[in-house]
């Protein structure tokens, strides 16, 4: 019974401290169950208020791009070029057009711009009157092409270049109503095979009247051309294109190889000014030019010379500029005067052949040439009336000539030097000397001149295609004459793909 009693104590008193500790803990559940209410409110407070501030922000965005765009609209209103007068546009997209290997091109994307610059575009003829045109589609688009650009053109005067993008048994010509074209200057033709000249000649291929034609040769080298093909071509004459085209002033024609010029057929051409000749078969040089009577420039590439039997001398009295680059036979200088020729341009190996034809011209006023030894002395001596030398090679001669066995400064009258800067082996030693001794003015603290000469207005260095690809550093560029040289880049006036940096230090 005792022990009953005190078992009953014992558990009395846990269920007593279990009584109290589940108030406790039931206590301290409603404390955190009140703090997780109180903060499951603030957190559902929360994403309201982030909800809130998104939907702001998002608002406020498209508000922010609406005023942007507000702003660009006024800001492109109010740019300097929404003012510019239309022919100050005219000129500005005429200048991009003349300046891109793709006129067209660029000027449709300027008429794409706006309404207005469509406007000038449409309303500027010579945005579109440099038309570069590859036949290779058909009939129908060629028609919806020419009816398309004929309107843009209107009646200016206008250049036209005919390609062929794939080699193929015929260009197409006679598909290229030409005649829609009001006023067709220039015709450029590029041929992708050398035998496609007869489609030049073909009556079917009409062509308003040009003054200048262009045809040349985009086939394979001409070292490869077959026996074949050149038995094609015995039929194809100089003559028979110049009667295709009668309305012809300057006639160009490269890489067409077997043309033949017959020396009796007594014909002239006088309406023809410039000349220029390619690779041809045989050519009777004087021929030409007795035939071609009012030439006042010619250009012969890699020609055979031939000099007909029993030849008489020619007499050309209005050639200015003679320019031929090779030749097999020399003969045929002595038959030839030019009272009116200022200018000489030759790449002849050995120019010795021309100093007999130099010493009769003393209207000379331009020689470019070979250099070979002695040749600034003896230009010296039977044309020191020239004012614009050129030459390949060495300057030593006309940089150090006291050392160089001249009593004088040599070329007295020269203006003008063009120097060739030939797989950049111009040196900058060599470039210095030449513009200390007759480039700078006398009062130049580091000028050489001599005290009888003027000095020279400008020296061109001839920058030839292969050079322009050189990663070879200009050594003769980072001197300090060519830094303080006034500099002009033009494309070389004799010599084609070639350029020319002018210099001046006067």
């Amino acid at each position: 019974m005792r022990g009953l009693c005190s078992l009953a104590d014992s558990h009395a008193r846990i269920a007593s401290f279990l009584e109290t500790e589940l108030s406790r803990a039931e206590a301290v559940h409603q404390s955190i169950r009140t703090r997780y209410e109180e903060q499951f409110s603030e957190l559902e407070a929360t994403r309201s208020q982030m909800h809130q501030s998104h939907q702001l922000i998002s608002t406020l965005s498209t508000h922010r791009d609406q005023i942007r765009g507000e702003l660009a609209r006024i800001t492109s209103i109010l740019h300097p070029l929404r003012r510019f007068p239309s022919d100050i546009l005219q000129c500005i997209f005429e200048t991009c057009t003349q300046a891109s290997e793709m006129p067209l091109a660029v000027a449709i994307t300027l008429s794409h711009v706006c309404q207005r610059w469509r406007t000038i575009a449409l309303s500027t003829p010579r945005l579109w009157n440099r038309i570069i045109f590859s036949t290779d589609r058909n009939s129908n688009d060629i028609r919806a092409f020419w009816e398309w650009i004929s309107p843009r053109v209107r009646n200016v005067e206008t250049t036209v270049q005919l390609k062929d993008n794939v080699y193929k048994t015929s260009l197409g010509l006679h598909n290229c109503p030409l005649t829609l074209i009001p006023n067709l200057v220039t015709l450029d033709i590029i041929l992708s095979e050398i035998y496609l000249i007869f489609e030049v000649i073909d009556v079917k291929f009409q062509v308003p009247p040009i003054k200048k034609l262009i045809i040349r040769n985009n086939s394979s080298d001409l070292d490869e051309i077959t026996k074949l093909e050149q038995e094609v071509f015995i039929g194809w004459r100089l003559e028979k294109l110049l009667d295709r085209f009668e309305s012809l002033e300057q006639l160009d024609i490269g890489d067409i190889p077997t043309m033949t010029q017959s020396p009796e057929h007594g014909r002239v051409f006088s309406q023809i000014k410039v000349l220029s000749l390619g690779y041809t078969g045989p050519l009777y040089i004087l021929s030409i030019l007795a035939s071609f009577s009012q030439l006042e420039k010619v250009s012969f590439g890699h020609v055979e010379t031939v000099v007909a039997a029993g030849q008489t001398p020619v007499v050309h009295q209005s050639l200015r500029i003679l320019q031929i680059n090779s030749f097999d036979d020399e003969s045929w200088l002595p038959f030839l005067s030019c009272p009116s020729l200022t200018a000489l341009v030759t790449a002849s190996e050995d120019p010795h052949h021309f100093f007999n034809f130099i010493e009769r011209h003393p209207t000379l006023k331009r020689i470019e040439m070979e250099n070979c030894e002695g040749l600034l002395k003896k230009l010296t001596e039977i044309a020191p009336q020239i004012k614009h030398m050129g030459q390949s090679g060495s300057w030593t001669d006309f940089s150090n000539w006291a050392n160089r066995g001249f009593h004088e400064p040599p070329l007295p009258s020269l203006e003008v030097a063009t120097m060739m800067d030939d797989l950049n082996d111009l040196s900058a030693i060599t470039f210095e000397a030449i513009v200390r001794s007759r480039a700078l003015p006398s009062f130049h603290p580091q000028s050489l001149l001599h005290p009888s000469l003027a000095p020279l207005k400008e020296i061109h260095v001839l920058i030839k295609p292969e050079s322009l690809d050189s990663v070879i550093l200009d050594r003769w560029k980072a001197t300090e004459y060519y830094h303080s040289a006034k500099k002009r880049f033009v494309k070389a006036e004799m010599w084609d793909d070639c350029e020319e940096i002018i210099l001046s230090w006067v």
